[in-house]
Formats: structure tokens, C-alpha cells, sequence
């Protein structure tokens, strides 16, 4: 029987609750758990080297690339004893039982010393983000397959994970901006898959409020003015979405000098000369079958 994304979420909280392995979030403020309990580290130092460290899970993180990252490029001279003391403190939160015992630090069970820096260790199914992916890639797999509306709940099941903006708790100072822009991209892109998915599934209507806006807070973002214009156009409100084509070229334009790209113009065409944009979308391509089968 094919596991849905409700399954792998139940599954998730499951292995959470019967303590088979601690849970990190990192799709919102910070959050450690073990056993349905919540042990996050207090210092700010300690979660902002955590954050770094599941981001670069079960890889190598150098001692200089987390000295940087925690300093934001200006160290103190102090920088390379302060961080094996957080180290040594976040080991002691990880894993509180290795420490009572006397355990060899550099052969830590969850974060242990390996070259010039520390690997944390991270089991399938420990991290929100890596279900959040797979759940995602899951999606994708579907909706090349055409089965939209598994598609959609895949990727549904992944945006459920979010439970804000990434890393809210750290603050921009506390660590590098660039990781919290990286995966605001990946909500961005999933969002867009899911809605993708449930224009394909035949539910426009339900998704034109929603991407209306979309393409107002990210009035640049022409992917969510092609999918408006194309639910749109599935609900018979073609005059509509000629009119959506006009706002978003006129924002583009303002906004970059730019002529909009390819996606926006070929709806544009497809429903000037009369063709009615309701074909299955299939895999990474968003545009239904009919408009490229019209050379565009």
C-alpha cells in the first residue's frame, strides 16, 4: 500500500514519542525534543551552533567555518576555546547520559570531533527538514506521474512542517541571513508546487485567492502570476487573467527593465489566440501539455 503524507507525519511523532531518537526543528524557531519533551539549549551561542551544525548534518563542519558563522566574520581571539566550550555544553545537551559516564568527547554518539571540526549526527527522520524534502521530492514524483492529488498532499504534508520563519529565534546578527533566505526560497518553491498540483487536480478556484496573494507580496515572482493566470483561465475568467498578465508586466517592467520571461508570455499567447490553458500539468514543466503542443 502506497504510505500518504499524513502516514509519514504519523510516523514522525510516533518515533518522537516512543523515544527512538531525538527531533530537531529548524522550519521555525529552534527546537530540540527527546521523548514528546522539549530540551532546546538556553545560551544563544549554543543554538545558533546547533542551527549551523543540522544544517551541515552528517558532514564535516570545519572549526573555521563555524567560528565564522557564529562571529559573523569578526572573531575574538578567545574564538577557537570559546567554541569548544559550546561545544562541550551542547554535547551535554544532546546527549546528557555520555557525559555522566565519562565518555570520550571526540567519540560523542551525536556530535563527535572529527579533523578540524565536529560532525553532528543525524538519523533519517530526526531533522524537519529532511522529511520536509523528501515529502517534497515524493511530490514531485507524483506529479510527473500525473497523479495530482496524491501530489498535492504530499506536498501539503510538507508545508505542514513550517511553523513560521526559519530560525526566527536567532536573530540576523546571530547568524548568517543567507541560511534563513535559503530556505524561505525552498517554502517559496514548494508553495508552488503544491498550488501547481491542485490546478492540475481540477481545484483553481480554490487557489486563485491565495496566489492573488502570492503575487502581491512577491509581485516579482513570475511564477505565481503565470499560475494565476492559468487558474484563472481554468475557471472561464479568461478576460481575467489577460488583465493579470497586464499587472504583472507592468510591475516586472517597473520593477527590473525587463520584459516578463517565457512562462508568463506563452499563457499570454495561448489565451489571446483563443486556446483554453486545462490540460493535466505534468512534472517540472507548469504549463498544461496544450500550450507547448502549440510551439510555444
Amino acid at each position: 500500500m502506497r504510505r500518504t503524507a499524513v502516514d509519514v507525519s504519523r510516523e514522525s511523532v510516533s518515533r518522537e514519542s516512543a523515544g527512538a531518537g531525538p527531533r530537531y526543528l529548524v522550519l521555525g524557531p529552534l527546537e530540540v525534543r527527546r521523548a514528546g519533551a522539549v530540551c532546546t539549549p538556553s545560551p544563544l551561542k549554543h543554538r545558533a551552533l546547533l542551527a549551523v551544525l543540522l544544517l551541515h548534518a552528517n558532514r564535516l563542519a570545519s572549526a573555521d567555518m563555524l567560528i565564522d558563522e557564529l562571529w559573523d566574520g569578526h572573531p575574538p581571539r578567545s574564538a577557537a576555546a570559546t567554541l569548544q566550550m559550546y561545544v562541550s555544553g551542547l554535547r551535554r545537551t544532546l546527549d546528557p547520559e555520555h557525559g555522566r559516564t565519562g565518555g570520550d568527547p571526540r567519540r560523542h554518539p551525536v556530535l563527535r570531533t572529527a579533523g578540524s571540526g565536529y560532525v553532528l549526527s543525524v538519523a533519517p527522520g530526526e531533522l524537519d527538514l529532511d522529511l520536509c524534502r523528501a515529502l517534497a521530492a515524493r511530490g514531485r514524483r507524483l506529479l510527473a506521474d500525473g497523479d495530482c492529488g496524491a501530489a498535492s498532499e504530499s506536498f501539503s504534508g510538507a508545508l505542514s512542517m513550517w511553523r513560521g520563519r526559519p530560525l526566527a529565534d536567532l536573530g540576523p546578527a546571530r547568524l548568517p541571513a543567507y541560511y534563513a533566505v535559503r530556505l524561505e526560497e525552498e517554502r517559496l518553491a514548494l508553495l508552488h508546487d503544491r498550488i501547481g498540483a491542485d490546478i492540475c487536480a481540477g481545484r483553481a478556484q480554490e487557489v486563485v485567492a491565495d496566489l492573488a496573494e502570492l503575487c502581491a507580496r512577491h509581485p516579482l515572482r513570475e511564477a505565481f502570476h503565470e499560475q494565476l493566470m492559468l487558474a484563472l483561465a481554468c475557471t472561464g475568467r479568461r478576460a481575467e487573467a489577460l488583465d493579470a498578465f497586464a499587472r504583472a508586466r507592468s510591475v516586472v517592467v517597473a520593477g527590473t527593465g525587463i520584459e516578463p520571461g517565457p512562462g508568463l508570455q506563452a499563457v499570454q499567447r495561448a489565451l489571446l489566440h483563443g486556446l483554453h490553458p486545462s490540460a493535466p500539468v505534468h512534472g517540472r514543466c507548469r504549463r498544461p501539455r496544450l500550450l507547448q503542443s502549440a510551439g510555444h
